[in-house]
């Protein structure tokens, strides 16, 4: 049976003990040539993936590859962003809140759908204040996220193998 390691995790272990693929593959009773597969592919045998734990004195699952939501994490961080994702974000996302927020404060009635969703969600026993903080935090979050899609649109088609 065939696992899929991490290959940073693999390259990672190796360089914090200061090995070279040839002293890897001494030390783990592994063929120098299943070390370069193994790091360039990620796939290995369970038999390798325990021999690589063992020397690297962690577990199996501690070398198992990421699962897709944790890859999904690094790719929408904005620090991994490009700038002109980021001025994408910004610039679609400062007018389309202004207006939003303006509409809010001024109590328009296009805006009544927050506080449908916001009282059919919280208690009517919260104060009003803190129900208008809710009622903002919804306004920011429903309309604020749509805003940035855009930007990691962009990173993706511009970006793909990233």
């Amino acid at each position: 049976m065939e696992m899929e390691l991490n290959k940073r995790t693999l390259k990672d272990q190796r360089d914090s003990r200061a090995w070279s693929q040839t002293q890897l593959a001494e030390v783990s009773g592994l063929s120098l040539r299943t070390i370069q597969r193994i790091e360039k592919t990620g796939i290995a045998s369970q038999e390798s993936a325990k021999s690589l734990a063992s020397v690297y004195e962690c577990s199996i699952t501690e070398l198992v590859s990421k699962d897709v939501s944790e890859h999904t994490k690094q790719t929408l961080s904005l620090n991994t962003m490009s700038t002109k994702a980021k001025v994408i974000h910004v610039s679609i996302l400062t007018p389309v809140l202004l207006i939003v927020l303006y509409l809010f404060f001024t109590e328009h009635h296009l805006i009544a759908w927050v506080d449908t969703i916001r009282d059919s969600i919280f208690s009517p026993t919260i104060s009003e204040d803190r129900l208008d903080k809710i009622s903002f935090l919804i306004l920011v979050v429903v309309v604020g996220l749509p805003c940035l899609i855009p930007g990691y649109l962009y990173d993706l088609i511009s970006h793909p193998s990233d």
